[in-house]
């Protein structure tokens, strides 16, 4: 392993640490007590040695909330490249169960950017190509192609938004309230999906099922 590629790793294993330290500080004491000391004496550093990490506790609600963000945007687009054969509307189904799951996989983080009072929880001028957009135009080309197909009904230019919006707050609150620990968190994530995936199909279709 060069020097380079050592440094590299040491770097993102200490951001690591950090985003898991104020994680559980957010968690445990709330997001007001998150001081950069505090952090720095979770982690056993000197609050300098943040400092060449993150300015201020708010960048470091950001990272958390772009490395949530990452997760579910890599595991949308696997799912959907992994499943391209099938008709649209069974593969925004899929989409929207990794959504839900992986978001339900990383409830700690979610936890945390909620209670740190953030109004968004995925985005970042710093990383576009990792931003909300990103999701969104995503999903956005996927309805278009279902709409080009005639296997979706004609929505409109802000269903995507909605879409993500309606999922976010799924999973936020089942996070809040651990619905994901439940017996039935499956069935229940099924039954919300097929309730959003009736929503943007022809009333025909919706009738003959």
């Amino acid at each position: 392993m060069s020097i380079q590629t050592r440094r590299e790793r040491e770097k993102q294993d200490m951001k690591t640490a950090i985003l898991e330290a104020a994680t559980k500080i957010i968690i445990n004491e709330g997001y007001d007590k998150l001081s950069m000391r505090k952090l720095a004496d979770a982690i056993e550093y000197t609050p300098t040695t943040l400092y060449n990490y993150y300015e201020d506790k708010a960048q470091i609600i950001d990272a958390i909330m772009r490395k949530l963000n990452l997760e579910v945007i890599c595991a949308v687009k696997a799912i959907l490249q992994e499943n391209k054969s099938l008709p649209v509307n069974i593969q925004i189904g899929l989409a929207f169960k990794v959504f839900i799951n992986v978001m339900a996989n990383n409830a700690e983080m979610g936890k945390a950017v909620m209670r740190s009072g953030t109004k968004a929880i995925f985005g970042s001028d710093e990383e576009p190509e990792q931003s909300s957009s990103n999701g969104i135009n995503l999903l956005h080309t996927i309805l278009q192609e279902g709409q080009n197909q005639y296997v979706l009904r004609k929505l409109d230019e802000n269903a995507s938004w909605m879409l993500i919006s309606a999922l976010l707050g799924f999973s936020m609150n089942a996070i809040e309230n651990q619905l994901y620990l439940s017996d039935n968190w499956d069935s229940l994530v099924d039954t919300y999906i097929e309730i959003l995936i009736n929503g943007i199909m022809p009333i025909n279709s919706i009738n003959e099922v």
